[in-house]
């Protein structure tokens, strides 16, 4: 692995426990959850792990949609540009 690889590793996963530590709606309604059911700490711990995967990853792809809908843009962009050259041909 690569020394930007652990960098952005490493970066990302600080960034990610402070955001769950300092935003309490990431682990409040789970522990209220599992003491509201009397869950085991165990089963309130892999349901929290399944949320966050889900957290993580409806992240990335409206990330992905963001990507996808800028390149949509610029070459769009693109297009209407080369068509008002055309137009404005001799």
């Amino acid at each position: 692995m690569s020394q930007e690889m652990i960098i952005l590793l490493g970066t990302a996963a600080f960034i990610g426990f402070f955001h769950t530590l300092l935003g309490p709606d990431h682990y409040l309604p789970f522990i209220v959850m599992g003491k509201a059911r009397k869950w085991s700490m165990v089963k309130t711990s892999w349901i929290t792990v399944l949320c966050g995967i889900g957290h993580v990853t409806s992240s990335v792809l409206l990330g992905c949609i963001g990507i996808a809908l800028g390149l949509a843009v610029t070459k769009l962009a693109a297009v209407e540009s080369f068509r008002g050259n055309l137009a404005a041909w001799p």
